[in-house]
């Protein structure tokens, strides 16, 4: 709605798209509040939109203190269950079937790596309340589940792990030399995509190629909308000696973030936390090899495939990300194709469809 494509708005918006298709027989009812003007995907006929214009401080406080007004209440119809893809305050009447998708706990592990505000947001969301009144839970990953399980009391049997899918893309010479262009890009570069935010360790990745820049012809490109906490990142940037061959792009579209993946020698991702983690997976669709994190799903969702450091330790992250930048190769075709396999959004939808007609 606000016009971002980070992990929760990527699932959100594909798992939608694929139940209209997978489960054509169903009508999907999507309800939204907002003051303002939001953008929205174009969905299939049997999707349903339903519009409400409260001041969101209003719509939340209600929520909050009176756990009004009730969604369902709200609707033209009685929803057979309502399906809430990221935790958050959702007042329903009493027997309403719920199911909830969780994706991470990343803000009740790490929470000094959000703003107050954000922590406050988190907390008035009450999300360890929210899982406990669902009936069923909807995990990305077997690391979220036992985050939920261990932080939250949940009964296991209450958790269903359905991964997440990726979407697949192809990507010509042409956008690939397009996006070098646009972007006055070199034509070697290590790439990072993702939320400017701490829990990503982008200080991390700066540190790292900035003791090794001068062993590598390759820049680093620094790609994602920008999200909280990010003066230390500008400061890593501009203390670096090699500050000229840093670039930090900000948001770039779907198709941009495509080309880009394509256009890298060499993938890097050593974030502290994550739930399930799109990025790896898509710049390995592309053909482009992996540096990920050994911590949290990472290992369980790309640990197959990419190759994993410690995030923690900087020394071991720039002597991995100088091998494999002066001894280039690209991801198979064969792995490739693995992965667009296992993540696809048709068996995310099947699974989740399941889920919910059961709980109906």
């Amino acid at each position: 709605m606000e016009g971002r494509h980070s992990g929760v708005e990527e699932y959100t918006i594909r798992i939608i798209d694929a139940l209209s298709r997978i489960a054509a027989s169903h009508t999907y009812h999507l309800f939204y509040n907002s003051a303002k003007k939001v953008t929205l995907p174009k969905f299939r006929e049997n999707v349903v939109l339903h519009a409400f214009r409260y001041p969101n401080k209003i719509f939340n406080t209600s929520q909050l203190l009176l756990n009004n007004p009730k969604w369902d209440r709200m609707l033209p119809v009685t929803p057979d269950v309502v399906f809430v893809p990221n935790p958050r305050l959702a007042p329903l009447s009493y027997g309403v079937p719920l199911v909830t998708t969780v994706h991470d706990l990343s803000f009740e592990r790490f929470p000094e790596f959000l703003t107050m505000k954000r922590r406050m947001w988190h907390t008035l969301m009450r999300p360890q309340l929210l899982l406990q009144n669902s009936d069923r839970i909807i995990a990305v990953s077997e690391h979220t589940k036992d985050d939920v399980v261990q932080m939250y009391g949940i009964d296991s049997k209450k958790i269903s792990v359905i991964y997440s899918g990726v979407s697949s893309f192809t990507v010509s010479p042409i956008d690939v030399q397009r996006i070098k262009r646009v972007h006055a890009l070199p034509e070697k570069c290590l790439l990072f995509v993702g939320t400017q935010e701490p829990r990503k360790n982008i200080a991390g990745v700066i540190d790292a190629y900035t003791a090794i820049a001068h062993t590598v012809p390759h820049h680093l490109v620094i790609a994602g909308e920008r999200g909280w906490k990010t003066a230390q990142l500008a400061k890593s940037i501009a203390s670096s000696a090699y500050a000229d061959r840093i670039h930090s792009m900000g948001f770039v579209d779907e198709a941009e973030k495509s080309a880009l993946y394509a256009a890298a020698d060499l993938f890097v991702y050593p974030s502290f936390y994550e739930g399930f983690g799109f990025p790896p997976l898509e710049a390995m669709i592309a053909g482009t090899p992996a540096v990920v994190s050994f911590n949290s799903s990472l290992p369980e969702v790309v640990g197959e495939w990419a190759t994993m450091i410690d995030p923690y330790n900087t020394p071991q992250l720039a002597s991995v990300l100088q091998e494999m930048l002066l001894t280039p190769t690209r991801v198979p075709e064969s792995v490739r194709a693995a992965i667009r396999e296992k993540y696809s959004w048709e068996k995310a939808a099947q699974q989740t469809v399941k889920v919910l007609e059961n709980v109906a």
